[in-house]
């Protein structure tokens, strides 16, 4: 289905940041986009992949703040502050041809025809069939099983797995698998890794089989220990080389971006988090606007809706004239 990217204005930016400001940063992430897709279902924005909300989100920052992005870090080395500065087509062009392809630019005005209040910033029609994940093939010794890309659900599911009183030891690597994994692929895993747990312990056991009752039992719970451990680590591998995958399918699944210090001219690798970013300009724009409302609600009796739909030149000079 192909959308268009809405911009906001300064009453629905507003709205935006009170409904928002108490969310997760993965619930606020979904709320920021139905806000500029509001003809999409929000249980259809639950269900995209991961990448493919980063991606729509690129695409809602730059309708509503332009192309330009600079993020602060440390650098790892000496602790210097360090900038990066870069664009969101940069970030887009890393993509992959499918989701490039997705991508329609209609330009720097709205569908009326008004130029957009940011500089720079361009409107966007995406096809959002591509966020909606499907199966890949993977390989492992000689076998292929079919897995996806992780979707909001799966991270929503894994932290309240993390948080739950009833699992304190949080939602396990093998888990994770199972919800990247379809259900045959999963079952023909946990196949071979048990398969291969009993062969193990079928072996450890005959060896110590002529040993004392007391030392073959206590031997027998440490062996035990050990191929759940080894079982633990073929999850672990396995969720290694799904990551790598996804990466190869997809680059925007991580964004990672190098960062050269001034100070001493070390290589500092920072993770870019498009949600963090649209939020921290979202709520500087905010706390400039309820200030703006502030001065002329106390000046002039004005409610807030009224304050925020003047265009900001008329703005501004009014809270002048108040001011002086």
């Amino acid at each position: 289905m192909r959308v268009g990217i809405a911009s906001l204005d300064d009453n629905q930016r507003v709205a935006l940041w009170e409904s928002a400001m108490e969310l997760s940063p993965a619930q606020r992430a979904i709320t920021i986009l139905a806000a500029h897709l509001p003809t999409v279902p929000f249980d259809a924005l639950q269900r995209w992949t991961l990448v493919g909300r980063d991606h729509a989100l690129l695409l809602a920052y730059r309708s509503q703040f332009g192309e330009g992005i600079q993020v602060e870090g440390r650098c790892h080395a000496c602790d210097t502050k360090t900038q990066l500065a870069f664009t969101v087509s940069d970030l887009l062009e890393s993509s992959s041809d499918t989701l490039k392809a997705a991508v329609y630019c209609i330009g720097s005005r709205d569908e009326s025809g008004n130029q957009y209040k940011h500089q720079h910033t361009q409107a966007s029609l995406v096809d959002t069939d591509v966020y909606v994940p499907s199966y890949y093939l993977i390989a492992f010794s000689g076998n292929e099983y079919r897995f996806r890309l992780p979707t909001t659900q799966d991270l929503a599911l894994i932290q309240a797995s993390s948080s739950s009183s009833n699992n304190p030891g949080g939602i396990t690597t093998k888990h994770v698998c199972e919800q990247l994994l379809d259900q045959a692929s999963f079952n023909d895993l946990c196949a071979v890794f048990a398969d291969k747990h009993s062969e193990g312990g079928a072996t450890e056991y005959r060896k110590n089989e002529r040993e004392q009752n007391d030392k073959e039992h206590q031997n027998k719970k440490q062996q035990d220990k050990g191929l759940e451990s080894e079982e633990q680590q073929a999850w672990i591998s396995t969720l290694d080389a799904l990551e790598q995958e996804m990466l190869r399918i997809e680059p925007l699944t991580i964004v990672s971006l190098n960062a050269s210090c001034p100070e001493c001219g070390a290589q500092t690798q920072h993770q870019f988090d498009i949600g963090h970013q649209y939020w921290a300009l979202l709520a500087a724009d905010v706390e400039k606007q309820l200030w703006d409302v502030h001065i002329l609600a106390t000046a002039y009796g004005w409610s807030s809706d009224a304050i925020l739909s003047m265009s900001p030149a008329r703005r501004r000079q009014h809270i002048a004239m108040v001011i002086s």
